[in-house]
């Protein structure tokens, strides 16, 4: 790896944001099923990140969206 010639790779405006960290209880057969293949938290990620997005694009726009 050449320091001069290749540039730092960072996280900046206009790039992929940060994830934010949580905590969520969820029952032992849900995580059991995703545990079953590699990489179960991505692809928890992935399940969850579609359905909001379905949800988003299936409901109409509501005039005031700041109450959430």
């Amino acid at each position: 790896m050449n320091l001069i010639t290749e540039p730092k790779r960072t996280r900046g405006k206009g790039v992929k944001p940060a994830m934010l960290h949580v905590n969520v209880r969820l029952p032992q057969y849900v995580v059991d099923h995703f545990k079953a293949g590699p990489k179960y938290t991505q692809e928890m990620r992935r399940v969850l990140t579609e359905y909001v997005d379905n949800e988003a694009a299936s409901r109409p726009l509501e005039e005031n969206e700041d109450d959430r």
